[in-house]
C-alpha cells in the first residue's frame, strides 16, 4: 500500500506498507520525508531480516520469530489489509495477521490498526496499534543483553545515507548507544547529503500502557520502556525493547495491546 501526502506547503512525506506473499513480516519501506529523503533500510546484507519499520517478538515458546533461520516463525496475512482515506492528509490501514511456525503451530492472532497522517509542517506521523491474542499459553523472550541483545517489539533500521547519528532524549540530552535506558520516547537525528546542514529526525513514542517485562528494581519509571539503540556508521538501529530486562508470560486468551507513535520529518527537532 503506497501513500504520499501533499496536504501542506512542504508536502507530507510518504511510504509503502509491504505485506506481499513470501514476506515473513509485514513492514514499512520506504519511509520518505517531505523533501524526499528515504530514511529506512530494507533487507541489508548484514541483517537480511531487518525491514524498515516492523514489529515482532524474538522468541515465542522457544521459536525464533526474529532471525529467519529454519524453523522460524512468520506473520501471515489472515486477510488482505484494508486501506481507506480518513481525511485529506490521513490514511488508515487495518490488517489481520496470524503468527505461526512449523515448530509451534499458530501462536498469535494479531489485529493491526495503523493511522498515517501528515502535519501542517510536513511531518509524517504513524500511529501503530497491534493487539495480540495468544492462541496458546506463551513464553515471550529475547536474547539476554551482553554486548548485544534485549530487543523485541517495534523496530526501526535506518538507511545507510543517514550519518553522524545520535538520539535526542526527553531531557534534551543527545547520546548513543542506549542499552536498556528507560525513556518515554527517543528521536533519532542524523545528517543527510544535500547540503551542509541537512538533517532528518525519526522519533518513536512508546505508550505508557504498553506491556513490558518487570524492571529488575521497581522504580518510578517502571512504566517507561527500555530502549536498545545503536548508531554505528553503517548500523543505525533502534527498538522499544519491552523485554530488555527479562521475558514474560502471555496466557492463552489474554490480549496484549501495543501502541506507538512514529514521527518522520526533515530537520532537527526539540524535545517539545
Amino acid at each position: 500500500i503506497g501513500f504520499r501526502f501533499a496536504g501542506s506547503a512542504a508536502g507530507g512525506g510518504g511510504g509503502v506498507y509491504q505485506f506481499e506473499k513470501g514476506l515473513p513480516k509485514p513492514c514499512f519501506h520506504p519511509l520518505i520525508t517531505a523533501k524526499g529523503r528515504v530514511v529506512t533500510l530494507f533487507e541489508p546484507s548484514d541483517h537480511a531480516w531487518h525491514r524498515g519499520l516492523w514489529f515482532t517478538i524474538k522468541f515465542i515458546n522457544g521459536t525464533n520469530f526474529w532471525e529467519e533461520e529454519a524453523p522460524f516463525g512468520v506473520q501471515r496475512s489472515a486477510s488482505e489489509p484494508h486501506a481507506r482515506m480518513t481525511g485529506p492528509a490521513s490514511l488508515a490501514i487495518e490488517h489481520a495477521l496470524q503468527w505461526t511456525s512449523e515448530a509451534t503451530g499458530p501462536v498469535i492472532d494479531e489485529t493491526r490498526e495503523i493511522q498515517i497522517s501528515s502535519t501542517e509542517e510536513g511531518a509524517l506521523v504513524i500511529d501503530w496499534s497491534s493487539e495480540l491474542l495468544p492462541l496458546q499459553d506463551l513464553v515471550l523472550d529475547r536474547t539476554p543483553y551482553t554486548t548485544w541483545g534485549g530487543y523485541s517489539g517495534l523496530t526501526f533500521r535506518a538507511a545507510r545515507e543517514l550519518h553522524e547519528a545520535e538520539y535526542l532524549l526527553p531531557d534534551g540530552a543527545k547520546k548513543q548507544p542506549l542499552l536498556g535506558e528507560p525513556h518515554e520516547w527517543i528521536a533519532l537525528q542524523a545528517r543527510v547529503d544535500g547540503g551542509p546542514e541537512e538533517f532528518v529526525t525519526v522519533a518513536m513514542v512508546d505508550h505508557p500502557e504498553n506491556p513490558r517485562a518487570p524492571l529488575p528494581v521497581q522504580a518510578e519509571n517502571a512504566r517507561t520502556t527500555p530502549w536498545y539503540a545503536k548508531a554505528d556508521p553503517y548500523y543505525v538501529f533502534y527498538n522499544a525493547a519491552f523485554m530488555f530486562h527479562g521475558g514474560m508470560q502471555a496466557p492463552r486468551g489474554e490480549r496484549l495491546r501495543f501502541r506507538y507513535r512514529v514521527i518522520v520529518r526533515d530537520g532537527q527537532a526539540s524535545p517539545a
